[in-house]
């Protein structure tokens, strides 16, 4: 029998923010765009390409970006990665054994990574780290609303990250990312459309939001409206 995570995202669920992000990316690509690009299904590489030459020579300006590459989010979750992540987890070994348990009165999935918290602790800190996972484009962008849309230095937001972000090995085996003793960003293991993988995000509530916001306050941003 195989063994669920307590969080699972159902396939309902699944469907529809993937519906969502692909409409996303076609109204991005409409305010800032090419009307005819392709919907990126993989999510290998970067969501869209900025192609209005006024507003990339704005950006420039504003958060000294080098590129047109952008990676898309919105919502109050923002997932960076979900799939298996061999820096920071050893599959073999959290499979083997992988079981469930009763921690601080609660039945949850847990396991072993197989690879020491120091060292997890270390690849965290690596620039090259996010920019395989998270820099997916040069750019950050946050869709704020219908019509408004946050964008970011994505060099600008992995530094933010390793910089300033420490991180607890929970009992469960999840990783927390915090910020001035707040959590925003998680690694955890989840079991859903039949495909175990560990996710990480800002995921949990509200925690998206919070992140963006969170950078807001602390780095260059530019916000527009169209």
């Amino acid at each position: 029998m195989k063994i669920k995570a307590i969080h699972a995202m159902s396939s309902a669920q699944a469907s529809r923010k993937k519906i969502k992000g692909h409409q996303n990316e076609i109204d991005f690509n409409i305010r800032f765009g090419d009307r005819q690009a392709k919907i990126n299904y993989s999510g290998a590489s970067s969501d869209c390409v900025i192609k209005d030459k006024s507003f990339l020579k704005l950006l420039k300006k504003r958060i000294k970006i080098r590129g047109n590459n952008v990676s898309l989010k919105s919502g109050n979750t923002i997932q960076i990665h979900l799939g298996w992540l061999p820096e920071l987890t050893d599959k073999n070994i959290w499979m083997r054994n992988l079981h469930r348990e009763v921690i601080k009165g609660k039945e949850v999935t847990t396991s072993g990574h197989g690879i020491d918290f120091n060292k997890q602790k270390s690849v965290l800190k690596r620039f090259s780290f996010w920019k395989k996972y998270l820099g997916k484009g040069e750019i950050l962008c946050y869709r704020e609303s219908e019509d408004e849309w946050i964008f970011f230095n994505m060099d600008d937001t992995i530094n933010f990250i390793i910089d300033n972000f420490e991180w607890r090995l929970l009992d469960t085996g999840r990783l927390k990312g915090d910020y001035s003793g707040k959590q925003y960003l998680t690694y955890e293991y989840r079991s859903e459309h039949h495909k175990e993988c560990f996710v990480l995000g800002a995921h949990g509530s509200k925690k998206g939001k919070e992140f963006i916001d969170l950078l807001i306050r602390k780095i260059p941003y530019l916000k527009e409206t169209r």
